[in-house]
């Protein structure tokens, strides 16, 4: 039988029943106190230093922050594991750890007059249950047809990012991806965020960040005599290579012995071979031949000499599969199958150099901290007719910079996909949750029990969320709280906080508008959350009844749990080998086990 030792409390003497669930739910609260102040578009950011690698990031991201963060507390893992779903989803992250939060919150004080914890869960449940189907009533349906509807929705997921109006231009940039796309299928549109692909490079501005109507690849052109640019080039996809190994080159146990004399009419024979490859590339009509596989120097010289271009080693995955979208080519297995209806068409293909600065790299002679310029090769394919597959290139000076743009368009993208997948929105900064926290003070009163505490303490929670909103946004919490009571009462039901000019407004008025889904989920989750940990009465970990000592087992081991109030509960041999295995960790003045 498994020996389990209770996780007492860090600090002091307290009685057992004292510390488990408050404890629990403190855990989860010290790292939802990370996220606090990041709610909303005028959050604080955090500055996250990573030793290994060595890498230091400037965001304001929940996902980036929650999955930078390590959770030793069993509340705090328990709370990261449940917002990881949130994740799934794209967007609203903190949202979702902040409502838990404020749900823990309103719980103690519930729990401090006596209401069991069965009772708190049944509350959060029914209302959840309700916020859900007032979200579906009150929200506006949607078209993701609609260019300036589907541009709003982008806007707002992007704006929560720190990067000013680079945010707003970003979010056109998703947009129009997005609705390139976008395929119907049974009559219902089809999403792959897939085949958006994103590239960072480092040099120049964020100004220079752009749509590529295809697709763009971190190569170059094989051979220095090809072309570097070409006009409406015909593309051949190719999924095998383009190289023959000498036979001295392959692996295989086999002895050859070749006559001198046979050298010359092999090596003859080897050119005759690759001209005929060179000859049906050029009877397709092909100007562009992009392969996953190598292309060796003769092919490569070859078609240089016939003005083709040859991007070889590209991923059949991420960049053949991506190009054939993009360019309505179909990629072939060999050459033999190769024909002209195979072919896809561009507007142009061009080998881009681009110059770019890392101060990490220094070289003999060069003072420090001295950039040193570099270039970058691109291969750029742009202009596509129709592509099913397009690229976005983003352009920064720094990598944290290029970093929390990835995100803000993650974001955005996010946000589009969700608005595919339901098209309905609702009113956001804090608009939704002061209009759902009103009428869920009415729903309460349909209770005649204690359940009713419940279900305000609900309410209140997503009141919590505004007057959050309100203070990042540099207002008085309290005011803009009773303010927004006051008008979602008079029936202004989208009024919400400007952070911008600091006042009340229209949320559809600002342009601030959320869709439905990644609302449902957040409200949801954060609710699952919240009631898991409320209804832990006990931590107990299990240590498997493993002798961390050959044939040895600690004292109280066959009495049944134990606590672990101090290291004179165990034996002084015991304790030594604890501390030279990795299943003990000083925690206060305790004993943490971990295993």
């Amino acid at each position: 039988m498994p020996w389990l030792g209770t996780v007492e409390k860090p600090f002091g003497n307290e009685p057992d029943r004292l510390y488990t669930q408050p404890s629990l739910t403190r855990g989860a609260e010290l790292l939802i106190d990370n996220f606090r102040s990041s709610l909303g578009p005028r959050g604080m950011v955090k500055l996250i230093l990573q030793p290994f690698p060595m890498r230091d990031e400037i965001t304001s991201d929940g996902k980036t922050i929650l999955t930078s963060m390590g959770a030793v507390h069993p509340g705090a893992w328990i709370l990261r594991e449940m917002a990881y779903s949130q994740i799934v989803v794209g967007d609203g992250v903190i949202t979702t750890l902040v409502l838990a939060g404020e749900l823990l919150k309103n719980s103690k004080k519930l729990l401090a007059l006596k209401v069991r914890p069965a009772v708190i869960i049944h509350g959060y449940r029914e209302a959840m249950k309700h916020t859900r189907n007032i979200l579906r009533k009150i929200s506006k349906p949607a078209d993701w047809r609609d260019h300036d509807e589907m541009l709003r929705v982008a806007r707002t997921a992007a704006g929560t990012k720190f990067l000013g109006y680079q945010a707003a231009k970003l979010a056109e940039f998703a947009v129009f991806a997005v609705q390139h796309i976008i395929e119907m299928r049974g009559g219902k549109p089809q999403l792959d965020i897939g085949d958006i692909c994103v590239l960072k490079v480092i040099g120049k501005t964020s100004d220079e960040t752009r749509l590529i109507r295809g697709i763009a690849f971190q190569s170059g052109l094989r051979h220095p005599g090809m072309p570097k640019r070409i006009e409406n080039p015909r593309i051949a996809l190719l999924s095998c290579g383009l190289e023959f190994k000498r036979f001295w080159e392959e692996e295989t146990p086999v002895k050859v012995q070749v006559a001198p004399g046979r050298i010359v009419s092999m090596r003859e024979a080897r050119v005759k071979m690759v001209r005929e490859n060179v000859d049906r590339i050029t009877a397709s009509g092909a100007d562009l031949v992009v392969m996953s596989k190598g292309c060796d120097e003769l092919h490569a010289s070859m078609l240089a000499e016939r003005g083709i271009q040859v991007v070889h080693r590209v991923p059949d995955a991420g960049g053949i599969g991506r190009l054939a979208k993009a360019s309505g080519g179909r990629a072939v297995g060999s050459l033999d199958d190769l024909k002209e209806e195979d072919l896809g068409h561009a507007g142009f293909a061009e080998e881009v150099k681009v110059p770019r600065f890392d101060t990490r790299r220094l070289e003999k002679g060069v003072k420090s901290g001295e950039p040193l310029p570099e270039e970058e090769r691109l291969f750029v394919i742009d202009g596509c007719t129709n592509p099913r597959s397009v690229t976005i290139l983003i352009r920064g000076q720094v990598e944290s910079g290029l970093g929390e743009s990835e995100r803000a368009l993650d974001a955005a993208l996010a946000a589009c996909r969700a608005l595919v997948k339901e098209p309905r929105v609702v009113g956001g900064a804090g608009a939704v949750e002061a209009e759902l926290a009103h009428r869920l003070k009415k729903f309460a009163l349909s209770f005649d029990d204690k359940t009713q505490l419940a279900v305000i303490a609900y309410a209140e929670a997503l009141e919590g969320l505004v007057e959050l909103l309100a203070r990042n946004g540099g207002l008085d919490p309290i005011d803009a709280r009773l303010e927004m009571e006051a008008a979602h009462a008079r029936g202004l039901k989208w009024t919400g906080i400007d952070v911008f000019a600091r006042r009340l407004r229209d949320a559809y008025e600002m342009g601030v508008v959320e869709p439905i889904q990644i609302k449902d989920s957040a409200f949801m989750i954060a609710s699952e959350a919240a009631c898991q940990l409320i209804r832990v009465d006990r931590v107990l970990r299990g240590y498997h009844g493993a002798t961390l000592i050959p044939g040895e087992i600690p004292p109280g081991a066959s009495e049944g749990p134990r606590v672990l109030n101090d290291a004179k509960d165990l034996p002084e041999e015991t304790v030594k080998a604890f501390r030279k295995s990795r299943f003990l960790k000083p925690y206060g003045s305790k004993l943490e086990l971990n295993l």
